[in-house]
């Protein structure tokens, strides 16, 4: 295929720079929602002892980022077999946390609505308007949304930051304790709390490398898809690592389990450190966090739908794009899968159940797709690009982020109770059966498609890329 032609039938080319790329992704991770959902439960576990648990988390996501990012200087496609599984599991997982995150945003805007403005209106339908709002934002293009994402990701961080910031400096340095970084510290000083504070921990960093779906559409993706990656993982480490620093220090040892037996440990923080009139300015920060997510994680998913369906190996009318060069038909597509799946819920439990009930069936998906990441970047380095291998950055770093995601791993697969939620998660195995009969049917059927998949993430004409550069 020409350049000209490939070109022809892609997204728009270059048309945003790595500073977009990162809110893209901190977008997808939604940090301030993680501090007000995921980091909650992973306070609960290891108590005093929180702050160990996020630098653990945070080591194993950028060794799991720089497995990733080698990938991408050097194979910017995903390529064959792995390409599509990956993709057809991140499917599974985005298509998931989308209308999770609709849910979870439309309970939080209806409470902030009778709140400040004594207007009633359910979560179902802001379910509608929240999600015909990601949709039009996605139609209009990858600039449009990357700046909206930019803008949302800055705000709530910044004003969760500055809350963090204030307990600091009022707590003050003489009740600041190195003890935050030791086992012994948490509820039961056993290393099981460590471990399943770890699961949160890791989970907190999820959805870092969405970034990655941008390569077609960023400014010389070779260097600014790695480099935001990255990039995406150190921002929100610093900022997951500043809160909990908060929250520790902030209650104290003895008063940490207190905490988070709040019924917002946030709105007691916001209360006791600023004022409770100012309340309402963190429900806000909420409804924002969840609609730069969901813009974000749409986007991903679309963009995965179109560079399968260009390459063939799924339908090819997904691969169809509008006016704006934006992916229309994939758009729709994702769109009714939210309604299906995430309507009919939040009508029937309300926001936070369909929320807990869609994210943790997606969360398998993306602990599969970080340990195949870190095992096959082991493998290619031992293998097709032998005479580059480091040991650090090749077999250390993705073996010890391996090892990490196996905490995750085995809290999803052995959860305390096998309730029909709890086994919800057990789906993506469904899934990735279908995927691995779907490779066959390709290999048999199409293998030229199949070995072109994942040019979504090369220049045009999907030029080989230079390894050393």
């Amino acid at each position: 295929m020409s350049a000209r032609s490939y070109e022809e039938r892609g997204l728009a080319h270059g048309v945003i720079g790595s500073a977009r790329v990162i809110a893209f992704g901190v977008s997808s991770v939604a940090p301030a929602g993680s501090v007000v959902g995921g980091l909650v439960i992973l306070v609960s576990y290891a108590g005093f002892a929180s702050p160990l648990v996020v630098v653990l988390a945070f080591v194993a996501s950028l060794c799991c980022a720089s497995s990733i990012a080698e990938f991408a200087r050097r194979l910017p496609s995903a390529g064959q077999i792995g390409g599509f599984l990956t993709g057809w599991m991140m499917i599974a997982a985005y298509a998931l946390y989308a209308p999770a995150g609709v849910a979870l945003t439309s309970a939080f805007a209806s409470m902030l609505l009778a709140a400040v403005l004594g207007v009633t209106i359910a979560p179902w339908m802001l379910f509608l308007v929240i999600l015909a709002v990601v949709v039009l934002v996605a139609y209009l293009g990858i600039s449009t949304s990357s700046s909206v994402d930019l803008l949302l990701a800055a705000g709530e961080v910044a004003v969760i930051a500055a809350l963090a910031i204030t307990i600091l400096i009022r707590t003050g340095p003489a009740h600041y304790s190195a003890a935050v970084l030791s086992p012994a510290s948490s509820p039961h000083g056993q290393l099981s709390d460590i471990t399943n504070a770890m699961i949160y921990g890791i989970s907190a960093f999820a959805g870092f490398e969405a970034a990655a779906a941008l390569g077609e559409e960023a400014r010389d993706s070779r260097r600014s898809i790695p480099a935001a990656t990255l990039g995406v993982v150190i921002v929100t480490g610093i900022f997951y690592l500043l809160v909990v620093l908060a929250e520790t220090l902030g209650a104290g040892r003895y008063g940490v389990t207190g905490l988070t037996q709040q019924p917002s440990p946030l709105g007691y923080l916001t209360s006791r450190y600023w004022s409770p009139s100012v309340l309402w300015a963190i429900d806000l920060v909420i409804v924002l966090t969840g609609l730069s997510f969901v813009i974000a994680v749409f986007n991903a998913a679309i963009r995965i739908l179109f560079a399968m369906g260009r390459e063939q190996v799924l339908p090819g009318s997904l691969a169809r794009l509008s006016g704006r060069r934006t992916p229309v038909v994939a758009i729709g597509c994702v769109a009714v899968l939210m309604l299906v799946l995430g309507l009919p819920l939040t009508y029937a439990d309300g926001g936070p159940r369909t929320f807990g009930y869609l994210a943790g069936a997606g969360a398998l998906s993306v602990v599969l797709i970080y340990l195949a990441v870190n095992i096959g970047t082991i493998r290619a380095f031992r293998t097709e690009f032998r005479d580059q291998f480091r040991l650090w950055r090749h077999l250390l770093f993705p073996a010890a982020a391996a090892v990490l995601f196996l905490f995750p791993l085995w809290g999803i697969l052995h959860p305390r109770a096998y309730t029909l939620v709890n086994l919800l998660p057990f789906v993506a195995l469904g899934w990735l059966c279908l995927g691995i009969i779907a490779v066959g049917v390709l290999r048999a059927k199409r293998p030229a498609n199949l070995e072109a998949l994942g040019r979504v993430f090369t220049p045009a004409g999907g030029q080989p890329v230079d390894a050393h550069r």
